[in-house]
Formats: C-alpha cells, sequence, structure tokens
C-alpha cells in the first residue's frame, strides 16, 4: 500500500542548524516518523530538544538500517554524494542540501544509480519556493518586462553577528561566501538558459578573519543575449538581500533584507509606472514547501524539479569561479 507523504518515514542525516530546521518544519507539516543521525552527540541532544519523539542514531549506517522510506542529507558538501548513494542503496529516496558536492566526480555515476534504482533524488534550492522570488518568476514568464537582458543579484550578511561561532563554521575554512550560492542558483533559474562564460574575482578583503573567501563578483553570461552578477559577502552590514531582473520593456526587483518581509516591485515601460507589492514571509515557508513536495513526489510518484542536473548547473558556476582570482 502506498503511503500518504506526511506518513513517510524521514531519516534526517546530520543534526546541525539546517538539520534541526528540517526537523521542526517536518514535524509541522504533520510527519509523524522522524529519525536522525549525527556522530555528536551534543547534536543529536539539541535537536531532540527542539523536536521531541525523534528516533536518534549514533551513526548514518545504523540509521539506514532502520529502513526509513527517505533520507534528508544535512552534511558537509563532500560527502553528500557518497552519502545519497548508499541512501538509494538502501531503498531509499533523497533530498540533499546544497550544495550537490564540492566537485563533479560522482555526480553522473549517482544519477545513473538513481534512475536505475528508481529513486528521487532532490537538492535543496529552497529560494525557488521563496513567495516573492517566485512571484517575480511568474511576472519575467508572462512577459511583464519584456526579455530578460540582465540579473544582478546581491547578497551580503555579516557572518560573526549571524554566527558568533562563526571561526569554527565549515564555510568559513573552506567555501566561505561561495557558501551563499543561492542567488547563483537563482540568476540560472531566472536566466533559464546555458551558461556561456563565467568570470570572477574573490578573496578575504574584509577584517573578520576567516581563511575562506568572504566577498565574491561573478559575472555570467548565457547563450542568448543575456548577462548575470552576482555579488556574495560575509561581512555586509546591514544584511542585504535583492535580485533585479532587467528586460527590454521593464524591470523587476525583489527586496527581503529581513526574513519576515519581502517587497516586489515592477516597473513596465508602457504604463511608465511602478507596481510595489509588500508580503509577509516566514523563513520556514520555503522549507515547508520543499519539504513538502519532496515528500509528496515520493508519494505519489511525481517529478521533482530541483534535479541532480538542475543543481548541478550553480556547481559548475562555482567550480569556474573559483578557478579564477
Amino acid at each position: 500500500m502506498v503511503k500518504p507523504w506526511n506518513e513517510l518515514s524521514v531519516l534526517i542525516a546530520g543534526c546541525g542548524s539546517i538539520g534541526k530546521r528540517h526537523a521542526r518544519v517536518l514535524q509541522s507539516l504533520g510527519v509523524r516518523d522522524l529519525r536522525a543521525c549525527d556522530p555528536a552527540a551534543e547534536q543529536r541532544q539539541s535537536l531532540a530538544a527542539q523536536v521531541p519523539d525523534v528516533r536518534l542514531h549514533a551513526n548514518y549506517g545504523d540509521g539506514l538500517r532502520d529502513q526509513p522510506d527517505t533520507v534528508i542529507i544535512c552534511t558537509p558538501p563532500e560527502m553528500h554524494i557518497p552519502m545519497a548513494a548508499q541512501a538509494i542503496r538502501a531503498g531509499c529516496h533523497v533530498l540533499s542540501e546544497k550544495p550537490l558536492s564540492d566537485s563533479i566526480a560522482g555526480i553522473d555515476d549517482l544519477a545513473a544509480l538513481a534512475e536505475a534504482a528508481r529513486k528521487k533524488v532532490m537538492v535543496g534550492l529552497c529560494f525557488r519556493y521563496h513567495a516573492g522570488l517566485v512571484k517575480a518568476k511568474a511576472y519575467l514568464d508572462s512577459g511583464r518586462v519584456g526579455r530578460l537582458v540582465s540579473v544582478r543579484a546581491l547578497m551580503g550578511e555579516h557572518l560573526p553577528a549571524v554566527r558568533p561561532d562563526y571561526r569554527n563554521l565549515f564555510s568559513a575554512k573552506h567555501g566561505g561566501a561561495f557558501d551563499l550560492m543561492h542567488d547563483i542558483d537563482l540568476a540560472l533559474w531566472y536566466a533559464g538558459q546555458p551558461v556561456r562564460s563565467v568570470q570572477a574575482l574573490h578573496g578575504t578583503y574584509s577584517d573578520i578573519g576567516i581563511e575562506a573567501p568572504d566577498v565574491v563578483e561573478i559575472l555570467m553570461g548565457f547563450e542568448d543575449r543575456c548577462l548575470a552578477t552576482v555579488h556574495l559577502d560575509f561581512f555586509q552590514r546591514p544584511r542585504r538581500r535583492q535580485i533585479e531582473l532587467i528586460g527590454t520593456s521593464g524591470v523587476i526587483l525583489v527586496e527581503f533584507a529581513r526574513w519576515e518581509h519581502c517587497t516586489v516591485s515592477v516597473y513596465e515601460a508602457a504604463k511608465e509606472a511602478w507596481e510595489q507589492e509588500e508580503l509577509a514571509t516566514d523563513r520556514d515557508d520555503m522549507f515547508r514547501a520543499e519539504d513538502r513536495e519532496f515528500l509528496e513526489a515520493v508519494a505519489q510518484d511525481l517529478p521533482v524539479f530541483c534535479t541532480i542536473a538542475e543543481a548541478r548547473k550553480s556547481l559548475d558556476v562555482v567550480l569556474a569561479a573559483q578557478g579564477g582570482h
């Protein structure tokens, strides 16, 4: 018998901040059979304190032997592909946090394995579910600003204020501001066409004292008369996130410096006026939409849209950008 989506069992691999968020979100959606694993006892206990009634495992192998229907992978990027492959071989469907990996090694093999086993693999490109960004995509697709010519994305926040323990974070030592790659994915999503070229500058320019790049500037050229620029940084105050979609006959601007509020503005040349919408939002909303879509796809055998192939596009840009100085 096929289970309803909220009766599927879910193993969360990794009990850090994003693992805890998925656990809270899934519980709020009414998913009752939650399991979690992490080699660090304090992380397991911290998740259990926030989300009661979660079955805990000390290691991933034990979690998989418990035969969950699905696995959500919330571990460092280099672990995503081997852990996803292990889950598929154990008979599970997989939602992996972004990025898909830290290299392209093993991606094609994972896709082939998932197809052969007929298992869903979805990647957590959660900003594709943000209400303001979804609204902007609908406006763009409807032709309100004509053909898209340029995407300008900016994301900056002060990492020490966001995470006082920032010096110990994986991203502070490895990916740095590249960890804010959702905005790269959004540029690709809006452009909707293959990337022809990538140029980038990046490095440690601020005074926050991390090893990895604290600022990244990326320029992308697409195949058909479209460019994108993406600015990412880990030192900016105040926090800002905005994206501009500049078309042949207008502009769409999305701004949400705060998680609880978003502004979507549209200028149509034919009207010679701006229209502005204020949206009340919640950070967990996009995770709820993402997690529910994944579980419904598993339960009803529906396609997932944030596929391995989609996730590889932004990873390819990141890897190309990291090669430029």
